[in-house]
């Protein structure tokens, strides 16, 4: 009789902490479907997507995580991300975020900096309060 993996309490416990609601249980992520961005993403080249900014799953990969799509393209290339499965908090359902705004110019600023040194494709998540 198989019984599947067996997982310590640390790994149950960090598999508990991945789904949107909190509530244990872990929510089914779609190839295809609309989210919200529950943060505020900034790239190297200076774009940036406030939280609520709606993307669309475009990948799953059980070591890789998520594949988010952004409203953009980068040199006629759509504008992707694999997203590690520790920051599926970064999407929720679609319409359940208010839209942010603009960020403190002193936080981009700062962001922009740290990315000066980052590769070619790298992004921050900016969340509110991280001023």
């Amino acid at each position: 009789m198989l019984t599947g993996i067996p997982r310590n309490g640390a790994e149950q416990a960090r598999i508990a902490r991945r789904p949107f609601g909190g509530d244990a249980t872990i929510e089914k992520i779609e190839i295809g479907r609309h989210y919200d961005t529950t943060y505020g993403t900034l790239w190297k080249d200076g774009t940036f997507f406030p939280r609520g900014t709606s993307v669309v799953v475009t990948g799953l990969h059980v070591e890789q995580g998520f594949c988010v799509r952004f409203p953009a393209e980068v040199d006629g290339e759509p504008l992707e991300t694999w997203e590690d499965w520790d920051e599926v908090d970064f999407i929720a359902e679609a319409g359940s975020v208010a839209a942010g705004g603009t960020l403190p110019s002193s936080v981009l600023t700062e962001a922009r900096e740290v990315l000066d040194d980052a590769d070619d494709g790298c992004h921050l998540h900016l969340h509110e309060g991280d001023e």
